[in-house]
């Protein structure tokens, strides 16, 4: 239904002409709601597709999780197996029973070797490690001063700096 615009006298045009620009047009109301419902289902869709792509994503992520956790707790079962393993060899009545079984016999006393005081400081300036049975950390030598360091190994060798 177009509503004719009324033009001026001085506008008006021969019969058949067409008049300039575009003819404005009302356009009936079931048109307008037509527009906004194409455009509202189509906005609809858009999101309903999304959210189908984000719930497959996740799912896929969460597939990718299983698998790394089932990964880590065959890899924790493993490591449990070698650990098992490996205290069974480190147990002393299995060393003593191979020890024997290679013909070395348990010795009858122990012996201590006194150790120069030189080569002890020099030991530990090379390899940066105090003897057992030292009252210090590891590596605290590396963190002493020079005269710290001789009086360490002074008291390790039981003589006065």
């Amino acid at each position: 239904m177009a509503i004719p615009l009324r033009t001026t006298p001085a506008l008006r045009r021969t019969p058949g002409a067409r008049p300039p620009g575009n003819r404005l047009q009302v356009l009936p109301a079931r048109r307008r709601v037509a527009g906004f419902m194409v455009l509202l289902t189509t906005l609809v869709g858009v999101v309903l597709i999304g959210a189908v792509l984000l719930h497959t994503r996740l799912a896929e992520r969460q597939l990718e999780i299983d698998d790394l956790e089932r990964s880590v707790r065959q890899q924790q079962e493993e490591f449990d197996i070698l650990r098992a393993q490996r205290a069974e060899l480190r147990a002393p009545t299995r060393l003593a029973a191979e020890a024997t079984g290679l013909g070395m016999v348990a010795g009858a006393e122990t012996i201590y070797l006194e150790v120069d005081p030189m080569i002890l400081a020099v030991t530990i300036a090379r390899t940066g490690e105090l003897p057992p049975g030292v009252g210090a950390q590891p590596g605290d030598n590396a963190r002493m001063q020079p005269l710290d360091q001789f009086r360490l190994v002074k008291s390790v060798s039981a003589e006065a700096p």
